[in-house]
């Protein structure tokens, strides 16, 4: 995706959350975006002139994915929370879920945060298509699955994460790109400049951006890394880092 593809992007978001606010405030009830990642929503957090009685909520707190709610309280959102329960020692993760729901010809954005553990999982979607998901869907890829609505009082402590630990010459993107990805410095710089990394959710195309503690790198087919802690210098000099890898 280009720079100006992607400008042209964020404004649609903006009109579409105005319009959202502009339906709350004609017809006096509350009003609802689709699902939102982490970039659109830090867009329009950062970019909406009009705050006031606007709420963003994924159905539980600290979401990832939140819907735009104008005119609404958090028990307004349309937002149905599904667990799934399988055999324990089928390793099924966000990637599995979210290719099965996909395949079955549900939109990206009505589906909210994943959360995967072993033997259950609690998938957040959008209220009107959660009667579908429950007829419909008994397996995720070959797995048979049994889903019910749940509520979020019990949620899993999801395992679709691993701390890693790297020598990186330099905090540069790319070098912390090739080093996550396994790839070559050339080819992490060609990913950058693709428009395949985001930084802290906004695309980044400087390859010589310097990361600091707590920066969120995501590489589209890679996943999400965000770097943790600087665990200092190794006896050769070179910087050691831990990363949380989202799988």
């Amino acid at each position: 995706m280009n720079k100006n593809t992607a400008e042209s992007e964020d404004r649609l978001l903006l009109s579409k959350a105005y319009d959202v606010i502009e339906q709350a405030d004609r017809y006096r009830r509350p009003s609802f975006s689709s699902f939102l990642n982490e970039h659109e929503s830090l867009y329009l957090k950062n970019h909406l002139s009009y705050k006031e009685d606007i709420l963003f909520y994924g159905g539980y707190e600290n979401a990832v994915r939140v819907m735009l709610g104008a005119g609404a309280s958090t028990e307004d959102f349309p937002i149905t929370a599904l667990s799934f329960t399988y055999r324990e020692e089928f390793d099924l993760r966000h990637k599995d879920f979210l290719g099965s729901l996909m395949a079955a010809g549900l939109s990206r954005d009505a589906v909210g945060d994943i959360l995967t553990s072993k033997g259950r999982t609690v998938v957040f979607v959008r209220q009107e298509i959660a009667p579908f998901i429950l007829s419909e869907i008994s397996k995720i890829g070959r797995v048979g699955v049994k889903i019910s609505v749940c509520d979020t009082s019990d949620l899993p402590l999801t395992d679709d994460a691993e701390y890693l630990t790297f020598t990186l010459s330099s905090l540069r993107l790319d070098t912390f790109v090739s080093a996550v990805t396994h790839l070559s410095r050339d080819k992490a710089a060609r990913l950058i400049k693709s428009d395949m990394v985001m930084l802290d959710h906004v695309t980044e195309n400087s390859v010589s951006k310097l990361l600091t503690e707590g920066d969120s790198v995501t590489i589209r087919k890679y996943g999400k890394y965000v770097f943790t802690e600087d665990l200092g210098f190794s006896k050769k000099g070179k910087l050691k880092i831990k990363v949380k890898h989202f799988r």
